[in-house]
C-alpha cells in the first residue's frame, strides 16, 4: 500500500472517530408568550354612499328622472368636498317590476313599471362635515344611505405604533415567566403575528333617508383603535 493511500485511510478513520465522540444536541428549552398592543386614534377619512331610487312606468321616464336627482346630489356633496376629495358612481341599475301574482295563476309575470337606481359614493379627509354631507344629500334627493363609516389615513404607521408595544408586552411577559422560574432568556426563536383589527365606528348601514331636517344631523367620528397581536418564542438557559 502506498504512502498516499495509507494517509487517506488513516484521515478517513479520524473523521469517522471524531463523529462517533459527537453527541446530539439536546432539546431547546422554550418560553411562549403572547404580547398585545393598542394604539386609539380619531379617524381622519370618511367613506359614504348615498343613492337615489326613483320608479315610474316607462324605463325611459324612470332613468331620465333618476339622472336629474342623482346629478343635483352629486353636485350638493362636491360643494362640501375639497379638491383632493373623491365623488363617483359604484352602481346603476334599471330594472322591472312586476305585478304580484295571485295563487294557482300560470300566465307570465307583466310588468308594471320600472326602478331605477344610482349611488353615489364619497371618500373624503373632511370628518367635520360628516353630518352636513348627509343633510345636503337627502336635501338633494337621495332617499337612501347605502353606508358611512371612517377610517384612518395613517394606519400603517399605526400598525407599527401597536406592533412595537405588543413585542414590549411578550417581553415584560418573559422576562417575568423567566425570573419565576429562576432560569434566563436566551434569544427569540421565533414570533408571528396575527392579523391586525381596526375597530371603527359605522353609521347609517343601510338606513333609509328621511325627509332633510332644519336641524344638521349629528355624526361624530369617535375614536379608533388599532390592535396587533405577536407570538414569541424564547429560547431559555
Amino acid at each position: 500500500m502506498s504512502l498516499r493511500a495509507l494517509g487517506v485511510l488513516l484521515l478517513a478513520g479520524a473523521a469517522v472517530a471524531a463523529r462517533a465522540e459527537e453527541k446530539p444536541p439536546g432539546p431547546r428549552h422554550t418560553i411562549s408568550v403572547t404580547g398585545q398592543g393598542e394604539v386609539k386614534a380619531v379617524p381622519d377619512q370618511i367613506v359614504a354612499s348615498f343613492a337615489v331610487e326613483t320608479t315610474g312606468t316607462r324605463a325611459t321616464d324612470t332613468a331620465a328622472e333618476n339622472a336629474k336627482r342623482s346629478a343635483a346630489v352629486a353636485a350638493a356633496l362636491k360643494a362640501l368636498l375639497a379638491p383632493e376629495d373623491t365623488v363617483g358612481t359604484t352602481h346603476y341599475a334599471v330594472d322591472p317590476r312586476y305585478e304580484p301574482g295571485r295563487p294557482g295563476e300560470t300566465r307570465e309575470p307583466r310588468i308594471v313599471g320600472y326602478v331605477a337606481r344610482n349611488e353615489v359614493q364619497i371618500e373624503s379627509r373632511r370628518i367635520d362635515k360628516a353630518g352636513a354631507l348627509v343633510d345636503a344629500a337627502i336635501g338633494a334627493g337621495a332617499n337612501r344611505v347605502g353606508s358611512l363609516q371612517f377610517s384612518l389615513s395613517k394606519r400603517d404607521e399605526l400598525l407599527r405604533s401597536a406592533l412595537e408595544k405588543a413585542g414590549a408586552d411578550a417581553r415584560a411577559q418573559a422576562e417575568s415567566v423567566a425570573k419565576g422560574l429562576g432560569v434566563r432568556l436566551k434569544g427569540v426563536l421565533s414570533a408571528t403575528t396575527s392579523p391586525p383589527a381596526i375597530v371603527v365606528p359605522r353609521r347609517f348601514e343601510g338606513a333609509m333617508a328621511a325627509e332633510a331636517r332644519a336641524t344638521p344631523t349629528p355624526i361624530e367620528p369617535g375614536e379608533a383603535t388599532v390592535t396587533a397581536t405577536l407570538q414569541v418564542t424564547y429560547e431559555i438557559e
